[in-house]
């Protein structure tokens, strides 16, 4: 049992010990065993979106009616699904909802 207790942590610590290598595979540099350290590969560098493109979808969502209120901190609506409740129907849920229980409250 001991052996396997040693073989178990010695393959935690060795995979804790390369995950950071494998985290800077990603990026535009990487490990080298240089004095440098480190070698660029410009071909794996993130490609940002053009300037256009950000262009392009801001003036899209300048044009969407809550853009006012949203460019002053207001978080964006909630996008409307089916139709609306008439007030009977909402009248009617209250007060069923009333007599269950669930709104603490009595009928008009």
């Amino acid at each position: 049992m001991p052996h396997r207790t040693l073989l178990l942590s010695s393959s935690l610590l060795a995979a804790a010990a390369l995950a950071p290598l494998a985290a800077s595979a990603a990026g535009e540099y990487h490990f080298a065993p240089t004095e440098a350290g480190v070698t660029r590969y410009p071909d794996h560098a993130k490609q940002d979106p053009s300037r256009d493109r950000v262009v392009a979808e801001l003036a899209t969502a300048q044009k969407q009616p809550a853009w006012n209120n949203v460019s002053r901190g207001a978080p964006w609506p909630a996008a409307r699904t089916g139709q609306p409740a008439t007030r009977e129907a909402v009248e009617a849920e209250a007060i069923k909802a009333m007599r269950a229980g669930t709104i603490p409250s009595g009928e008009r």
